[in-house]
């Protein structure tokens, strides 16, 4: 499966999981503004793309630093996301949008758009990434 195909799924994912989050939500409690989804999606799913293309090309050229790329990118990722969220709640209350609620939607596809990552780039792994030991 090629880059694009697996970034395909990771916006399929992202979009199935905010989905499944909307509806389940609307169970419990009111339901949430669309907005508010919306802009969480947006930030944390802009935020998966950029550091699973880079996680893809360092497995595919150099993958015993594939390990390195995901937790470098996971720290971007989060760094985004909390930036994000200080700056984009403010402008979402003004919608009427809680700041934690924004925030815990925001923790919700972030959790959810990391394991799809992982899960696409382990996907089809050929490579050995710690090697055996030797006899």
């Amino acid at each position: 499966m090629g880059a694009a195909a697996k970034v395909a799924v990771l916006v399929a994912g992202a979009v199935v999981a905010a989905g499944i989050g909307f509806v389940v939500t609307g169970w419990i409690a009111s339901q949430p503004p669309v907005l508010t989804v919306v802009a969480a999606t947006a930030l944390c799913l802009s935020s998966a793309i950029a550091t699973f293309l880079l996680a893809d090309a360092v497995f595919r050229h150099t993958p015993q630093f594939g390990p390195i790329a995901v937790l470098m990118g996971t720290g971007v990722r989060m760094a985004v996301a909390v930036v994000g969220v200080l700056l984009l709640s403010e402008a979402l209350a003004k919608y009427g949008t809680p700041r934690d609620e924004f925030a815990g939607w925001v923790a919700y596809l972030y959790i959810a758009t990391l394991a799809i990552e992982c899960g696409l780039l382990m996907y089809g792994s050929k490579t050995q990434v710690i090697p055996e030991k030797a006899p």
